[in-house]
């Protein structure tokens, strides 16, 4: 059986859109996975909501990077499909 080996991936969202950026990977088979990205700097902002309502969350699915850069989160997601863990950092789209 073929292992599917990430291909690209592309920003569902506009960067200053959000704290939480959605992103769509691609898969050498066809097959679509979603996550969200974001930055240590842009979690605190997230929290610093004076009204945030839950005060917390649990987002298995959140890949936390250093920079919103497309060379760091490139790598970054290349890095978990090479160790295997791209699959348990996503979510399966349709």
């Amino acid at each position: 059986m073929d292992i599917p080996i990430l291909q690209s991936w592309k920003f569902d969202d506009e960067l200053e859109s959000f704290d939480q950026i959605e992103v769509t990977i691609t898969f050498n088979n066809g097959m679509k996975r979603w996550c969200l990205i974001t930055t240590p700097e842009r979690l605190i902002k997230h929290f610093e909501q004076p009204n945030l309502d839950p005060p917390g969350c649990n987002i298995q699915h959140l890949i936390i990077v250093k920079t919103m850069n497309k060379e760091d989160i490139d790598r970054t997601l290349k890095y978990l499909d090479e160790q295997g863990e791209i699959e348990i950092a996503t979510i399966l789209l349709g």
